[in-house]
């Protein structure tokens, strides 16, 4: 099954520029903004709408999650509890203290939730676990992305990732192996893959043009 293309973006790049890509679905970071007010976030939502792509929000506000600036839990439910009806999915950490109130709001707004887990030092052990706590949220897609330290972490994320198949999964490794994951572990299993455009948003992510030049060759 070949993978759905997430491209990240912030409020950078234009709707020309992302128009022709081809991509499945458009991550905002909207962290990543030059203003996180909600009414700046509401009017690059409406501006991406136009592109008729379903898009998918996420606001990391701490480094553990990936954020590049921590700020507080409220400043951040300013954004999602004004803008979750507003997109298609959107992207909530397993360890955020708003995960349950993320998860109410969505399902009343009919707005799919991704439940994220993130680990910048290493690949866990105990990955089943971290899938089953995740699945127990009522997730519509759990993504699990973890530092791979060698070849043997990558490898074993994939064999997690195609045991674990039948479940709506996205497995990637970050770091210096990261590039060769998101081509493997999309033949394991894994749903989506995430791409950028211009700058990487995340240690191991590849470029859309080389990524679907990969997925053209594997994928007829």
């Amino acid at each position: 099954m070949k993978p759905k293309i997430v491209l990240v973006i912030t409020d950078q790049e234009t709707n020309a520029q992302l128009a022709k890509l081809g991509v499945g679905l458009l991550e905002l970071r909207a962290d990543l903004f030059k203003s996180r007010a909600p009414a700046y976030v509401a009017r690059q939502i409406a501006h991406r709408r136009k592109l008729g792509i379903p898009l998918l929000l996420t606001v990391r506000n701490q480094k553990k999650e990936g954020a590049l600036k921590e700020f507080s839990d409220a400043a951040k439910w300013k954004i999602l509890e004004q803008l979750i009806p507003a997109v298609d999915w959107v992207d909530v950490e397993l360890s955020s203290s708003l995960l349950a109130k993320v998860a109410a709001l969505a399902r009343k707004a009919g707005t799919k939730v991704m439940v994220s887990v993130h680990d910048f030092r290493q690949t866990p052990h105990r990955l089943d676990n971290i899938l089953k706590k995740a699945l127990g949220t009522r997730a519509d897609m759990v993504k699990i992305a973890a530092w791979a330290r060698s070849s043997d972490d990558v490898l074993r994320m994939f064999e997690f990732t195609h045991r674990n198949k039948k479940h709506p999964l996205v497995t990637m490794s970050l770091g210096p192996w990261g590039a060769v994951s998101r081509l493997l572990l999309s033949l394991s299993g894994s749903r989506w893959v995430y791409a950028f455009l211009g700058t990487p948003k995340a240690p191991g992510q590849v470029d859309i043009h080389a990524l679907q030049s990969h997925l053209k060759l594997y994928y007829k």
